[in-house]
């Protein structure tokens, strides 16, 4: 057994250079089995970087003598290694027939992939042959070109700044990379100066379009990254018809509903705003110039109003309960709730308002629980109260107290539409969770004078479509959720929530 899978390995040391050498004559005309077979390449890929870190820490662990009894293990999970990168290696091949990955990059990594191959195959035998002098290093190495290997792969799926993008200016000093650009958005301080495609337009591809549409990686192919990829166009003709942005391909495609499978950027990126469309369907229309400034075109109010906030952002707005100058709650007073069967603490170090959970389900809340909580009804602003009952004769009525509450999770409650009434006191209010409730269209009616309302989960409540319309009319900016809900945690960032999806 052992000759023979050091014929098949030797083999395959011997065939994989001249497979990696024969692509450039074999990648004309790519079968779509070949295309199916590729796309398990990004599953496939992460068998072989398990097996082979794991090979080497079990050979470093062995080298002690509590854990000696791994070393007689390492080589078949080398061998299980080996046999996967095979795979992965033939799969990216396959992958790379598609013409979407190019350049430099495509071929260190495919070098560097078949060097992680061979020199696994002779770390494995030199382990057969205990040959231990070189072995180590042997192995050593193949992590090394491995780590190399990995590295570029995620530079050709991600865009090649992918790893150092968010890295912090101290450190990229140190590893002689410029200071990280301002991510957050285009920023223009002459408006009259700017030019529309170099200032507006391509901040905006730069940071949705051009991780898939790059010298590395040209989905379609097609590049965003400079003037001459956007008028060159892709497999699918032109991106843009100068002067018609809805015949533009361009704009077709991020108009598309997300569920599409044409769609761009595709499901799992994030999409262009409402306010990018506008300004690509605006430059466009005014014949897609990429020499024109703004000044020299023209700008409709709803265009200019976005251009002005590429100049001066719009501040984030604070709910004005987070200045509010109110009491900070004593440790005692924390210990006392806490006592009580509350989870309680502050939301920041250096600001004096509650974030408090009811978790002790099992037992329904006392009117004595009860006193204790409202005794601090002006400190919190993050109530969590989800599958909670109340003792017989209690109702929610108390919540009519915290009217300083952001936040409120009264998901799985018995909550009534009459007790909902209470909220109408929290005008401040961002988010509220109603899942699982009996809260009809009368309950939601008492939600309409809440004007900071951002978020609700109204899934598998007794609303219906008209009610929960109504109540859309109502707040316009409200993000009503009434599908399948995440669990909802309580959120330790002042201007975040935290969801997690079930």
């Amino acid at each position: 057994m052992k000759k023979l899978s050091l014929i098949l390995l030797t083999t395959l040391i011997a065939v994989l250079p001249a497979f990696a050498q024969s692509i450039p004559a074999i990648q004309q005309k790519p079968s779509d089995l070949a295309l199916f077979l590729g796309r398990f390449h990004p599953l496939i890929v992460h068998l072989p970087i398990g097996f082979i870190l794991l090979a080497f820490l079990m050979e470093a662990c062995s080298r002690f003598p509590k854990f000696k009894h791994l070393g007689s293990s390492v080589s078949f999970v080398l061998f299980l290694g080996i046999l996967s990168a095979i795979g992965a290696a033939v799969c990216g091949y396959l992958l790379s027939l598609s013409g979407e990955y190019q350049g430099s990059t495509l071929d260190w990594h495919l070098w560097l992939g078949l060097g992680t191959i061979l020199l696994a195959v002779a770390a494995w035998i030199l382990k057969s042959r205990q040959i231990p002098k070189i072995y180590f290093s042997v192995l050593l190495g193949t992590v090394v070109c491995l780590s190399f290997t990995g590295h570029l792969g995620g530079n050709l799926t991600h865009g090649s700044d992918y790893l150092v993008k968010y890295m912090p200016n101290p450190m990229r000093k140190v590893v002689g990379l410029p200071p990280k650009v301002n991510d957050e958005g285009p920023v223009i301080t002459n408006l009259e100066e700017a030019v529309i495609f170099d200032n507006v337009i391509k901040p905006i591809t730069d940071a949705k379009c051009e991780s898939c549409h790059n010298p590395e990686k040209t989905k379609g192919d097609l590049r965003l990254d400079s003037k001459e990829g956007f008028q060159k166009g892709g497999e699918n003709g032109p991106v843009f018809t100068a002067g018609q942005p809805a015949e533009s391909e361009l704009i077709k495609r991020i108009k598309l509903p997300q569920d599409h499978d044409d769609v761009m950027p595709p499901e799992g990126k994030k999409p262009l705003s409402k306010e990018e469309i506008q300004l690509l369907e605006w430059w466009i229309e005014n014949e897609a110039s990429f020499d024109k400034k703004i000044t020299e075109v023209k700008t409709s109010p709803e265009v200019q109003e976005i251009l002005d906030a590429l100049v001066n952002p719009p501040q984030k707005a604070v709910n004005p309960v987070f200045t509010m100058d109110i009491d900070a709650a004593t440790e005692d007073d924390l210990q006392n709730l806490r006592k009580n069967g509350f989870s309680a603490a502050p939301i920041a170090s250096d600001i004096p308002l509650l974030q408090v959970s009811y978790l002790n389900t099992s037992a329904p809340l006392s009117a004595q629980q009860l006193k204790v909580l409202s005794n601090h009804s002006d400190q919190i602003v993050w109530l969590n109260l989800s599958k909670v009952r109340l003792e017989e004769k209690l109702d929610y009525g108390f919540l009519k107290d915290f009217e300083h509450l952001t936040e409120l999770h009264i998901d799985h409650t018995a909550i009534t539409d009459e007790e909902l009434k209470a909220l109408k006191n929290m005008k401040w209010l961002e988010y509220i969770n109603l899942y699982g409730t009996e809260v009809s269209d009368k309950g939601l009616a008492n939600l309409h004078p809440l004007k900071h309302l951002k978020t609700a989960y109204l899934w598998q409540t007794n609303a219906t479509p008209t009610g929960i319309s109504t109540l859309q009319e109502k707040l316009p900016e409200l993000q009503i959720h009434t599908e399948a809900p995440s669990l909802i945690l309580v959120s330790a960032d002042t201007t975040e929530e935290v969801t997690t999806k079930n």
